[in-house]
């Protein structure tokens, strides 16, 4: 059977997920959800899927069957679950499941993976980045983690969601024989319930001058849009590209509109 209108959502039960996935149904799709808390509601099938465990992952794939429209990675979690943890889900585990799943992505289908305004400096470490990607597998790129987390000069959040950028461009080279496009949605501040987590991540004072220059955190909504957009929207040239969804922020920085010296993090 062809799942042709069918989508496949990671982290759907909550949050970007829950609000990305309440737009695809509402437009007709029937969603797929993955994810370790409850489904969320109207989905057409749950799986259970830890992205932390690649057996889990290999487990799910094992029951999903048919082919699919689009894959949207947005499960994540933030650095304050600790360096190993951060790299597994947000790099080793998107990247698993999204090769395990590839041939089953229709042709003309997309696959949108949520980074972040953390992975904006990718070219920085980009040659770092090359590596981690070049790793065979999950476990060999756990290995690579634990012997190059101190040497990538930056912390295991920013270096994972860098490596999310690089991974869709590669994706995007990937797909043009079969017309499949991958993007990614790299969000701001956004007010969902792990927002105090990367609060603690970067520092109250620090989270709440981004927030200021801004007037608000985004919705999940806000990201909802751009992610629906790409993954199921009237598109069909828009190929590896990192569309930051921040309400601005990131222009007013590199337009200077913005100055970075007003930030409590520039006093440190």
């Amino acid at each position: 059977m062809s799942n042709a209108g069918t989508v496949i959502v990671t982290g759907a039960s909550t949050g970007i997920g829950a609000a990305t996935t309440a737009r695809l149904i509402g437009a007709g799709y029937d969603v797929v959800s993955l994810d370790i808390k409850t489904p969320p509601p109207g989905v057409s099938a749950h799986h259970h899927c830890d992205l932390s465990d690649p057996a889990s992952i290999e487990a799910t794939v094992a029951e999903l069957q048919g082919s699919y429209a689009s894959l949207l990675n947005i499960a994540g979690v933030p650095g304050t679950v600790g360096s190993e943890m951060t790299m597994r889900v947000n790099v080793f585990g998107l990247r698993q499941l999204t090769d395990s799943l590839w041939d089953r992505i229709a042709d003309g289908g997309t696959v949108v993976n949520v980074s972040s305004i953390a992975g904006n400096n990718w070219k920085k470490r980009f040659d770092r980045i090359a590596e981690v990607l070049a790793t065979a597998d999950f476990a060999s790129g756990v290995e690579w983690w634990s012997a190059n987390k101190k040497t990538v000069g930056t912390d295991a959040y920013t270096f994972s969601k860098e490596a999310v950028v690089v991974y869709t461009m590669q994706l995007a080279g990937r797909g043009l024989g079969r017309g499949i496009r991958a993007n990614d949605v790299g969000p701001g501040p956004v007010d969902t319930p792990i927002f105090p987590d990367f609060t603690k991540q970067v520092g109250a004072e620090q989270m709440q001058w981004v927030v200021d220059q801004i007037g608000r955190p985004a919705r999940p909504d806000d990201i909802a849009q751009a992610l629906t957009w790409l993954a199921v929207g009237d598109h069909d040239w828009i190929n590896g590209q990192h569309l930051v969804v921040d309400g601005g922020f990131t222009a007013g920085v590199q337009a200077k509109w913005i100055s970075k010296t007003t930030a409590p993090a520039a006093s440190r």
